[in-house]
């Protein structure tokens, strides 16, 4: 180790010769720096099994190259974008509209004969502009269920992909269904809005009061990237999102209104490291949903597609079969795709000029 102001992936320093680097705080996991324009992450093996979640390299790439997963800040209740306890996820989602880069250190020991706690340096990362983060179904330190945020990182630059940060595979394929409708275009809307994360209970007069204010015009989308050094944010997906979360959160209420029990699906893969989410599932009626924020073909094709690989794995313990499967819009497609969606024995639910949902069989 040594007090060098440049840090390459795979060398160890200290917390101080980081900060003194990188800035940000001396203690949190998730550390801005304004005078640094960074965000530092710092990932901790031991501390994050007590807690019983792992942060690492997912073992299978997409199309765009390898993934980090890191789990947002906060042990104690939902994570969360909004407020005080929000801001570390805050920062790290809006890192690249801030100008900032991300640094990802994880935990490597400590200097012997001292508590002084050592980092390695992964490398230089950007949240993924398509799907910056996902839902995660998981307990708080109180051993209570609660939904944690999980970043999904894209390396930038020269990175350390050590196999020692590559994810555990699940032993068995499994589907757990979680007892409330949390998706990913929720905590996007959220984020976007600042407003509070209102997912533990949508029948609240937070999420009508969420709803009324994005009406009024207050829903806007994440700010684009200034700096051309920076991946660009998405800001179409980012709006078609916003408008799948209040979509979703709108028939939510509506099925919970007549007394439906909703949530969704958390999906692990024998033998993978990656987790499948569904957007809604009514427990009640045993119907799988697909929400999608626009009703063109490629959209609804996507939708469908999800259905068909998602209802292989969901079940209930009273009802062995497979689950009906329904595509949500929010407005309805034309013939073809109607006759699509039919054609593989899926429904359709969408929103109608006049603010009613209407179903197709």
């Amino acid at each position: 180790m040594t007090g060098s102001d440049v840090i390459l992936p795979g060398e160890i320093r200290t917390r101080a010769e980081i900060h003194a680097v990188f800035g940000g705080s001396p203690q949190r996991g998730i550390s801005p720096s304004i005078e640094k324009r960074s965000v530092v992450l710092y990932s901790d093996p031991e501390e994050a099994a007590v807690w019983g979640y792992q942060d690492g390299w997912l073992a299978e790439e997409d199309g765009q190259g390898p993934i980090y997963e890191y789990t947002g800040a906060g042990s104690k209740g939902d994570q969360t974008f909004a407020g005080v306890r929000g801001s570390g996820n805050r920062s790290l989602l809006r890192h690249s509209e801030k100008g900032r880069m991300l640094h990802l250190f994880v935990r490597a020991g400590k200097i012997p004969g001292s508590h002084t706690k050592t980092h390695r340096y992964v490398g230089m990362f950007a949240v993924d502009d398509e799907l910056p983060f996902v839902p995660r179904q998981g307990l708080d330190v109180d051993g209570k269920k609660r939904t944690t945020i999980v970043f999904r990182l894209r390396p930038y630059g020269q990175f350390e992909r050590s196999q020692t940060d590559v994810l555990i595979p699940s032993p068995d394929t499994t589907a757990e269904f979680v007892p409330r409708a949390v998706t990913i275009d929720m905590l996007q809307s959220a984020a976007a809005t600042k407003s509070t994360f209102v997912a533990p209970d949508l029948r609240s007069s937070n999420t009508s009061a969420m709803l009324t204010a994005a009406a009024k015009g207050k829903l806007v989308q994440v700010g684009k990237v200034h700096t051309p050094e920076f991946p660009r944010a998405a800001s179409a997906a980012t709006t078609v999102r916003q408008k799948k979360a209040l979509l979703i959160e709108s028939y939510v209420a509506c099925l919970e209104s007549q007394g439906h029990m909703v949530g969704s699906f958390q999906i692990k893969l024998k033998g993978k490291t990656s987790t499948l989410r569904t957007d809604l599932f009514d427990a009640t009626d045993h119907v799988l949903y697909e929400a999608q924020g626009a009703s063109d073909r490629d959209s609804v094709r996507i939708a469908l597609g999800r259905l068909l690989d998602y209802r292989r794995y969901v079940r209930q313990r009273d009802r062995q079969h497979a689950p009906g499967t329904v595509v949500l819009l929010p407005g309805r497609p034309d013939r073809d795709i109607e006759a699509l969606l039919k054609d593989h024995e899926t429904s359709l639910v969408y929103r109608a000029k006049n603010g009613d949902f209407e179903r197709l069989l």
